[in-house]
């Protein structure tokens, strides 16, 4: 039996359909040229505008980037001529949380063509065998063979999570490979929500990632502030209740300068938890498909979809 109340159900899939919903608008926007923060910002605003709230910021990762890229506050980049592009958005609704990728193509090379077909092809292998009494590890397992059938290398470092209210990554990771000592894992049960996400590099990739030095993304850990800036940033921080946020959601609550030396001093005191942008170690480019699921009696369902 789930533990999930019918209403806990209802806003899940709410929150999944307007995932769904703002990602159709990403296929629109994402082209040679457009400015990556104004992708970034039009797709968070449109996820209010379908009554939802961000559930992290907006990534848009491009090429070699595998994750965690949002915009800064001044970013400047444009989408290039030839990009393999991975849009990933979550949308939530008083905590319910609902999480989707796509990976889009701009002058598309055959190899980004064949890494976009296998992360898709990987996700839907793996949300077919999806029930009650699976082991994560099991799931990894489809996943791995699937990537590595079609000749490509799966992205190890990187996972899927099971979702809680509030919580994005809420403590168990989905493999995106044949775990080792898997057997004592907790097996997923009816009711469980999960984010199911293959991310594919080339034969030639490494299954690691390599972090950049810059991070765009953070969330909170603590409570510890000493000066008044500190302070007044961790006030509107607390409104985003844990879950991830973006430099850019700060603008305009201090002047630059000070909003940075505030940020510096939440880090050093472990308030906040930072998400570097993450590239594939051999800066081979990457593919991402991700649906959240909930596991149902029979199988699962899918949420993220229309």
């Amino acid at each position: 039996m789930s533990e999930l109340t019918e209403d806990e159900i209802a806003l899940y899939r709410e929150a999944g359909i307007i995932a769904h919903k703002v990602m159709r608008k990403a296929k629109k926007l994402v082209s040679k040229g457009r400015k990556l923060k104004y992708i970034c910002d039009t797709l968070e605003q449109e996820i209010m505008r379908q009554g939802g709230k961000p559930a992290f910021p907006v990534n848009i990762s491009i090429n070699q980037i595998a994750a965690h890229y949002t915009s800064p506050i001044d970013d400047d980049l444009l989408v290039p001529e030839r990009a393999i592009v991975k849009i990933d958005l979550g949308a939530h609704i008083d905590g319910y949380i609902s999480d989707h990728a796509r990976t889009f193509l701009v002058g598309g090379t055959k190899t980004y063509q064949q890494l976009r077909r296998v992360a898709e092809l990987a996700l839907e292998k793996a949300i077919e065998v999806i029930k009650p009494g699976i082991r994560p590890s099991d799931i990894g397992e489809v996943i791995e063979n699937t990537i590595t059938k079609e000749g490509l290398t799966p992205i190890t470092d990187l996972t899927g999570h099971v979702i809680k209210r509030w919580k994005l990554h809420a403590g168990i990771s989905i493999p995106n490979f044949k775990a080792k000592m898997d057997f004592f894992a907790p097996k997923l049960k009816e009711g469980d929500i999960l984010a199911i996400e293959p991310f594919v590099t080339t034969a030639n990739g490494s299954r690691e990632v390599k972090d950049q030095n810059y991070t765009y993304i953070f969330s909170q850990n603590g409570s510890k502030a000493k000066s008044e800036d500190a302070k007044k940033l961790l006030e509107k921080i607390n409104s985003f209740k844990g879950l991830p946020f973006a430099i850019r959601w700060l603008e305009g609550l201090l002047p630059e300068t000070r909003l940075f030396e505030a940020l510096k001093e939440l880090i050093s005191y472990k308030t906040l938890t930072r998400y570097p942008i993450l590239l594939s170690k051999n800066n081979t480019p990457v593919a991402q498909a991700e649906h959240t699921i909930m596991i149902t009696a029979t199988g699962c369902e899918i949420l993220t979809t229309g």
